[in-house]
């Protein structure tokens, strides 16, 4: 794989498959990457789905600074961004709120969080405030370096290590406060 780029370029040249793969590649991914954002998986799918009409409506240039997955997370972010601002929403929800993913989520999700210590994951990550859990998901879920996150999130790569390194405590003392405790 490309990562993306030959897909894209693809499409652009009319080529419907292009944009096929990009789905098939991408979709899952974005709209978990989203629901950090959201913390509502099918407000999260609305949003994967309002990107990728950008992507057909208004075919903006990828210019290869970034890899295709980043810059394509990145126009996901301004896409919930401008969504939550439209909509007066808060960006995250409070910790009494979050619970495991429902039946219906998790099937939706399908093997991120197929066995328990992976929904426990989920559950302490989905309380963190919203910038630690969105870093870590893009470093750990979508194995993205630090580069690659910063231009995802609109931030430096010095501030993307610093959300990381207090991101992982934060989440340590979560786990520890679930009584699940990681292997070493």
């Amino acid at each position: 794989m490309d990562n993306g780029a030959s897909s894209y370029h693809r499409f652009l040249e009319g080529d419907r498959d292009g944009f096929a793969q990009i789905v098939y590649d991408y979709y899952d991914g974005l709209v978990l990457y989203l629901n950090t954002w959201l913390n509502n998986l099918h407000d999260a799918e609305d949003m994967a789905q309002e990107t990728l009409v950008v992507l057909v409506s208004k075919k903006p240039e990828f210019e290869g600074k970034s890899s295709f997955k980043t810059w394509l997370y990145g126009i996901g972010r301004n896409v919930t961004v401008a969504y939550l601002r439209k909509n007066h929403r808060i960006v995250a929800a409070s910790p009494e709120d979050l619970t495991l993913l429902s039946e219906q989520e998790q099937k939706e999700a399908g093997d991120y969080f197929a066995d328990e210590e992976k929904q426990a994951l989920h559950k302490c990550l989905m309380r963190l405030k919203p910038e630690y859990r969105r870093v870590l998901w893009l470093k750990y879920f979508e194995d993205m370096s630090a580069a690659e996150i910063a231009a995802a999130m609109g931030k430096s790569v010095f501030s993307v290590n610093h959300l990381v390194k207090r991101g992982k405590k934060a989440l340590r003392e979560e786990m520890d406060r679930e009584g699940y405790h990681a292997r070493s």
